[in-house]
């Protein structure tokens, strides 16, 4: 009885400790890397692995039940499909802190003093340390894990990388080298009491005075100030376009070719006496499933739609010269053409949608929110 208790509670011990060991050398990384304090790095690490088990025992079903094989197939298949259940629960390790790095970049203003810096100061400050291992890690477990091109991911994390850096730069070269003094205080306050008149007579919410009063400051103290904390509107634009950023490397469609064949059969008549009937049908109706990401859309109409959701979002900063209502009169033009084209794929193959092409057709809908919204201040600000 000794011995048996003894051979469970070694065993147990030991992976208690690893398990112990990995949670809090997980914890230290994610602090560490973003920033942040020990209790938000430990349910950030939870969430993360909540989401990688989940994911590795969804990659285990789809792989033996026939619906997808093990990217890279050695010889024992055993080994093929846990190594690509392995990888495919370690994405969410590596997404996770790299997705609230970007968070706590574009909407919480944590920016550290070099990746400010503009020019090559800064690009070297985001292609360092924990965001090319990040970056890298994704890249390799989408690889391994779901059979996606090394290069895709890789390159989307180095593009949502060098976001910041690139408005940074742009915004630089098109401010001003000299930036005006700031008015007085009886200029601002004339705006100031029209803001306040319209929250005390329910034109507008508190949220919208708030950052109706908040723009007022930015634009005539700091008018070039570099991209910290950007204001809501441009929050939910840039959350829009990464939600359409994610969705154009996820699958658009899902084909299932013993659906489709299955569909083929049930509309041609076979003689109930045909030899072999039911193997020839179960055979048929067995078939794999494709995926076909944004990039595989016929005549490169998925690259319009990122183009145009991406474009969207940049323009306030690549075109400064522009006065903010031609900027979102031209905004909701290009997200209209965008969104004309995704719609267009969406109707004609809603029946094999996948979760890319809701993510795209969610991104778009965030999009025409913020931009909407923009306008909407403008028009407060100018009453």
């Amino acid at each position: 009885m000794r011995q048996d208790i003894a051979e469970f509670a070694i065993p147990a011990l030991i992976w208690a400790t690893v398990v112990v060991t990995v949670f809090l050398l997980g914890t230290n990384i994610y602090g560490r890397y973003l920033r942040i304090s020990r209790w938000k790095a430990v349910l950030l690490l939870l969430a993360a692995l909540v989401v990688a088990i989940g994911a590795g025992f969804w990659r285990c079903g789809q792989i033996n039940s026939g619906q997808a094989a093990a990217p890279i197939e050695f010889n024992d298949r055993d080994f093929s499909l846990g190594l690509s259940v392995v990888f495919a629960g370690m994405l969410p390790l590596a997404l996770f802190p790299f997705l609230a790095k970007l968070y706590l970049t574009w909407v919480a203003g944590a920016v550290t003093e070099a990746e400010k810096a503009p020019g090559t100061a800064g690009f070297r400050s985001w292609l360092r340390g924990g965001n090319l291992a990040c970056a890298g890690l994704i890249a390799i477990c989408s690889w391994i894990g779901f059979g996606y091109a090394f290069l895709s991911p890789f390159v989307l994390a180095l593009l949502a990388l060098l976001a910041y850096p690139l408005l940074n730069m742009a915004m630089t070269e098109n401010s001003s080298p000299a930036a005006a003094p700031p008015p007085a205080a009886g200029a601002v306050a004339p705006e100031r009491e029209r803001v306040l008149k319209l929250l005390d007579e329910g034109k507008i919410t508190a949220a919208e005075c708030a950052e109706l009063l908040n723009a007022l400051g930015q634009t005539t103290v700091q008018p070039h100030a570099p991209p910290t904390a950007l204001a809501t509107h441009r929050k939910t634009v840039f959350i829009g376009a990464a939600l359409l950023l994610v969705g154009f490397f996820l699958p658009w469609l899902v084909v299932n070719m013993g659906d489709v064949n299955k569909e083929l059969m049930n509309q041609m008549p076979f003689p109930q006496a045909m030899p072999n009937l039911g193997a020839m049908t179960q055979a048929m109706t067995s078939g794999p499933t494709f995926h076909a990401t944004g990039g595989d859309i016929a005549y490169g109409l998925g690259w319009f739609v990122l183009l145009f959701g991406v474009a969207a979002a940049v323009l306030p900063y690549l075109a400064a010269n522009l006065d903010s209502e031609t900027t979102q009169k031209v905004s909701l033009i290009v997200l209209s053409l965008g969104a004309i084209i995704l719609l267009y794929i969406f109707t004609q193959n809603f029946r094999v949608a996948g979760i890319g092409l809701l993510l795209g057709l969610t991104g778009y809908a965030v999009e025409f929110f913020g931009v909407v919204k923009a306008r909407r201040l403008d028009w407060l600000r100018a009453r």
